[in-house]
């Protein structure tokens, strides 16, 4: 396993409108490693988050994901945001969100290969949910 970081912000600063949000963030996410944000609303979680999926650009600093620009990054990162715009009465389970993390390794759609699902429920296991794996995604908690 390498000793670089998956994710790394060096003297990390951004604003909006001149208004700094984030100031001199130093960050080394390494592989495998599960991270959490917290902190108060409008305390720059999210915007941390977008400069890691390359989609805000920081004042000053540096970010690197697997070495490289987010942009071309962030392929191999998942990011669910706790709020999005869907039809909660879509069906779609637990075990199905996580396929479509498999969406960029030539995943078709209505055809799960073997090895899809297997790396799927290994994930799940990994995080102790592959027992809700048939749960509606919708039933979940939102956080």
């Amino acid at each position: 396993m390498s000793d670089k970081p998956v994710i790394s912000l060096e003297q990390v600063w951004f604003s909006y409108d001149k208004t700094p949000v984030l100031q001199d963030i130093n960050l080394s996410i390494m592989a495998n490693n599960f991270v959490w944000i917290v902190g108060p609303n409008g305390g720059g979680k999210t915007t941390m988050v977008k400069l890691i999926l390359g989609l805000l650009k920081p004042d000053r600093g540096k970010v690197l994901v697997f070495g490289d620009s987010p942009k071309t990054g962030r392929s191999r990162i998942g990011y669910m945001p706790q709020f999005t715009s869907f039809d909660p009465r879509f069906p779609v389970s637990v075990l199905d969100v996580v396929l479509m993390g498999r969406l960029g390794n030539g995943f078709k759609i209505g055809r799960y290969r073997r090895n899809d699902i297997e790396l799927a429920l290994k994930a799940l296991r990994k995080v102790s949910l592959v027992d809700i794996k048939d749960r509606s995604f919708s039933s979940l908690s939102g956080g």
